[in-house]
């Protein structure tokens, strides 16, 4: 009598899939769809009600998500969970640990136009940003250099006591609104986002890009030799 065959096959690995995004979610750059895969580089274990209740109990403290969408995977940190309705979903291929630590990892806007070139920004303030006129000169953000010139000018106007008072107030309000500035120049050059993603450094997000998006151009890269493009220029540093 012949063995009868295993028909189980592997066993499908249980996601949480985002259905409606809330606010939060679209502040990430999350869509409808996106696969939540790991939670703190751990796969997601246990029943689907079990799996929801975990995630919606997890608000205390910052989280890695590994996300997916059209089989893209990409991480971004959140200290809520709370990105919009989760659904149970099970995908065919197992997925394993993600031993990566959040400890020196922050969260990059990754802005696109619609013909492939990109940039990026932290989303907390670098602090080149205290240093208002290099800072705005190195992102482009010329509008508000445009601005600064004019305050500082009417510093020179006004005596240098007020005026390096002024100096101190502008620096300190670029400072804490570099991310702002940045996406709001961008927005107004055609950039939209794309996607919020964590990195440890501007090298290690563009190595990401490299692998999940090969098909986008960093604004500032210059064609090698062999024709391919290479990072010109980075974006601040905290």
């Amino acid at each position: 009598m012949s063995k009868p065959k295993d028909s189980a096959g592997p066993k499908a690995q249980t996601c949480l899939k985002l259905a409606p995004v809330n606010l939060q979610g679209r502040a990430l750059g999350l869509l409808p769809g996106d696969i939540l895969l790991r939670l703190d580089g751990k796969p997601l274990e246990g029943l689907a009600a079990q799996l929801l209740k975990r995630v919606q109990a997890q608000t205390d403290r910052e989280h890695l998500l590994d996300l997916r969408r059209d089989e893209t995977d990409w991480t971004v940190l959140s200290s809520s969970l709370a990105l919009g309705r989760w659904k149970a979903v099970d995908i065919p291929e197992p997925v394993t640990s993600n031993h990566a630590s959040i400890d020196r990892m922050r969260n990059w806007d990754v802005v696109v136009t619609e013909d492939g070139r990109y940039d990026a920004h932290p989303r907390t303030a670098p602090l080149l940003a205290l240093l208002a006129p290099l800072y705005l000169i190195h992102m482009r953000l010329w509008t508000a250099l445009a601005v600064w010139g004019a305050l500082t000018l009417l510093g020179l106007a006004i005596g240098w006591v007020l005026g390096s008072t002024i100096q101190i107030l502008v620096c300190l309000y670029v400072w804490r609104a570099a991310p702002t500035l940045f996406r709001a120049d961008r927005s107004a050059r055609g950039f939209r986002l794309w996607r919020v993603m964590a990195a440890t450094s501007e090298a290690d997000l563009h190595a990401q890009l490299g692998r999940i998006a090969p098909g986008l151009t960093f604004v500032l890269s210059t064609p090698d030799k062999d024709g391919s493009a290479a990072t010109g220029q980075e974006t601040p540093a905290a």
